[in-house]
C-alpha cells in the first residue's frame, strides 16, 4: 500500500480500480487508504484494505444499472469493462450528478420500509411503543431531528424483542433528555466528552398519559448526539466530534446495526443507507469498511455474537478481515476483551460461540493458552441448575469462568487470567478450580480416607468446589466433593484449646497438631464419642505430642 500511496494523492481521485491478471477484483478509496496509512499500516498489500468485488459496468449498460450497482455496493467509482473483462473506464458519483443536471431526472425514491406504532407494539410491547411515541412527540415540538438506531432497530425488522432502546439526537442528546426529565422525570446521567445520556425511567410521571404496563418498559433509555469518529491509532478508543446521521451510522461495526427508524420531523421512515436492509434479509454479518477491524479488533468478538445470536452467516470477505485483523487482539487492553467474551458467555449459546472462537483462531490470537474444553456445552448446560444452599449465593459469570477454563494448565492460566485482568480472587479461584479438575488424585481412588481428602479440600472456596464438581460425570469426585461441602468439613473435635490448657498444656503449634489428629479420627471414624476422643486426647500427651510438656 505504501508504495501506491503517494500515487494516489498525486492523481487525486477519490476510488481506484484494482486488477489482478487483467481482471477487475476491488476497488481501493483514497479513505480506506489513508486511514492503513495513518495507522502505521503502509506495509499491508493492496488486497487487505480494499473493497474486494468484480462489480463493473459495461459501455451500452443503462444508467440506471449505474444507480443500482452504486446503491447495491456502495462503490463511488465502478469501472467500466469490455467484453472480455478489460478496463476501458470508469464512472463516478460526480459524472452521475452531472449527468442528473443535465437531464433533470425525478428525484431518487426514499426507501419504502416504514415502521409503524402497531408494529413497534407488536414486538416491543405496548409500553415500550407508547414510550417511543412520547419521546417522538417530544422532539418534534422540539423541532429536533431524532432517531431510534442500533440493535432495537435490526431486532425490530426481524421480530424479536429488545428493551435496549437507543436515541440519537442531530443536536444536544444531553439537553433533550434533561429536557424529558423535566416534563416527565425520572433521572438523567450524562457524559459530556460524548455527548451521550441515559434517562433513567423510575418514577416517570407522564401527565395522566400512563404508559407503564408492571414491569414492561426497561430500567433506562440512552440518548446520543450524532457524531463521527476517527483512531488516532489501531486499536485506540475513538476520538469523536458532533455529525450528521449518515456519519454518525457510518461509524458503527456492521451494515445490519446502521439501520435507523426516523422519529422526528417524520415519524417512521427506515433509513437504511448502508444496505443493511439486504444483509438483513440475506442473513449476512458484513463490516462497512476494510479497516473496521483495525480500527477496533473487538468487533471480531462481536461479529461471532451477533453470528450466533441471530443465526446468520460472516460473509466472505468480511471472514478474510477478520483473520488479516487477528494480531489486532494482541493490541486491545484486557479489560476490553473480558467484558467482550462475558457478553458471550451471556448469550443464549455460549458454548457454540466459543467454539466457533476457537475455530476462526480468535481465542490463540488472545493468548496462545486460551483453548475451549470438548465438553463445555455440557458444563454451561449444567451451570443452569439451581446451586445447591453449601455453594449459594454465587456469581453465575464467575461460575463460567471457572467451568471454561479448567482444563488449561495452571502455569499458563495464571498468565491468560492476569492478561484478561481478573480479580486476584477471581484467578484464585480459577486456578484452584483447575488442579481440582487436572490433578483429582485422593479425590479419584477408592480407599482415600474422608481425612485426606478434607486436607485436600480445606481451603479451597466454594466456587471452586462447586465448579469441579460439575466437570465429568458425577464419580468418586463429584461426590465427594458434595460430601466434603455438606458433612465432612464441619466435623471437629469436642475438644478445643480451652480444654488443652486445662490440662496444663503449653499453647503453641501442638495445639494445631492435636485437634488435628483428633479430627481426623472424627472423619475416619477411629472414635465416634467424647469418651472415645478423651482416650486419644491422653495418648496423644503421653506419647509427647508436645515437646515443651506440662506446665
Amino acid at each position: 500500500l505504501e508504495s501506491v500511496f503517494r500515487k494516489m494523492r498525486r492523481i487525486g481521485h477519490e476510488g481506484f480500480p484494482v486488477l489482478e491478471n487483467g481482471q477487475i477484483v476491488g476497488l481501493l478509496t483514497r479513505r480506506d487508504a489513508d486511514r492503513a496509512i495513518e495507522h502505521g499500516l503502509g506495509s499491508l498489500t493492496v488486497r487487505e484494505v480494499m473493497s474486494a468485488g468484480e462489480i463493473t459496468l459495461h459501455p451500452n449498460d443503462p444508467v440506471a444499472l449505474l444507480e443500482q450497482r452504486m446503491v447495491e455496493s456502495g462503490w463511488g467509482q465502478i469501472p467500466v469493462v469490455a467484453d472480455d473483462g478489460r478496463l476501458i473506464g470508469i464512472v463516478t458519483r460526480t459524472d452521475l450528478i452531472k449527468y442528473w443536471a443535465r437531464t433533470h431526472p425525478a428525484a431518487p425514491q426514499a426507501s419504502a420500509e416504514t415502521v409503524d406504532q402497531a408494529q413497534i407494539a407488536a414486538v416491543l410491547g405496548d409500553s415500550a411503543a407508547k414510550l417511543i411515541a412520547l419521546v417522538a412527540r417530544h422532539a418534534q415540538e422540539s423541532d429536533i431531528s431524532l432517531y431510534m438506531v442500533g440493535g432495537v432497530v435490526r431486532d425490530l425488522l426481524l421480530q424479536r424483542a429488545n428493551d435496549d432502546i437507543d436515541f440519537v439526537v442531530e443536536d444536544d442528546a444531553i439537553r433533550f433528555a434533561e429536557s424529558l426529565q423535566a416534563a416527565f422525570g425520572g433521572q438523567v446521567h450524562s457524559y459530556r466528552p460524548f455527548g451521550t445520556a441515559k434517562w433513567l425511567l423510575e418514577d416517570v410521571t407522564l401527565d395522566g398519559n400512563d404508559i407503564t404496563d408492571g414491569n414492561a418498559l426497561p430500567d433506562h433509555v440512552d440518548f446520543a448526539t450524532a457524531r463521527n469518529e476517527f483512531y488516532e491509532h489501531p486499536t485506540a478508543l475513538p476520538t469523536v466530534y458532533p455529525s450528521s446521521i449518515k456519519l454518525d451510522l457510518g461509524r458503527r461495526d456492521f451494515t445490519i446495526n446502521t439501520l435507523t427508524v426516523q422519529l422526528s420531523p417524520a415519524g417512521g421512515r427506515v433509513i437504511d443507507d448502508y444496505g443493511g436492509l439486504a444483509d438483513l434479509r440475506a442473513g449476512l454479518i458484513r463490516v462497512l469498511h476494510s479497516l473496521s477491524f483495525v480500527d477496533d479488533p473487538t468487533r471480531i468478538l462481536r461479529a461471532v455474537r451477533f453470528e450466533r445470536r441471530l443465526g446468520f452467516t460472516i460473509e466472505p470477505r468480511t471472514a478474510q478481515l477478520i483473520e488479516t485483523a487477528l494480531p489486532m487482539l494482541r493490541r486491545i487492553t484486557g479489560e476490553r476483551l473480558r467484558n467482550e467474551l462475558a457478553l458471550l458467555l451471556r448469550e443464549p449459546d455460549p458454548a457454540g460461540s466459543f467454539a466457533l472462537l476457537q475455530k476462526r483462531g480468535i481465542l490463540t490470537a488472545i493468548h496462545p493458552a486460551f483453548s475451549i474444553p470438548n465438553d463445555v456445552a455440557d458444563r454451561f448446560e449444567r451451570a443452569q441448575n439451581t446451586p445447591p444452599e453449601w455453594a449459594a449465593p454465587l456469581d453465575p459469570l464467575d461460575l463460567d469462568w471457572c467451568l471454561l477454563l479448567a482444563d488449561i494448565p495452571p502455569d499458563d492460566l495464571m498468565d491468560l487470567c492476569a492478561r484478561l485482568i481478573f480479580s486476584k480472587s477471581l484467578i484464585h479461584t480459577i486456578i484452584d478450580t483447575a488442579r481440582l479438575v487436572q490433578n483429582p488424585d485422593s479425590l479419584t481412588q477408592a480407599d482415600t480416607k474422608p481425612s485426606q481428602i478434607v486436607a485436600r479440600l480445606d481451603g479451597i472456596d466454594d466456587l471452586a468446589l462447586y465448579a469441579a464438581s460439575m466437570i465429568g460425570d458425577n464419580g468418586l469426585p463429584h461426590k465427594r466433593i458434595w460430601q466434603y461441602a455438606n458433612e465432612w468439613r464441619a466435623v471437629r473435635p469436642s475438644t478445643d484449646g480451652h480444654a488443652l490448657r486445662a490440662r496444663g498444656l503449653k499453647s503453641g503449634p501442638c495445639y494445631a497438631a492435636i485437634l488435628s489428629r483428633l479430627r481426623d479420627a472424627r472423619l475416619d471414624g477411629d472414635i465416634t464419642t467424647d469418651a472415645d476422643e478423651n482416650r486419644l486426647l491422653q495418648t496423644l500427651v503421653d506419647e509427647g505430642i508436645c515437646n515443651d510438656g506440662a506446665e
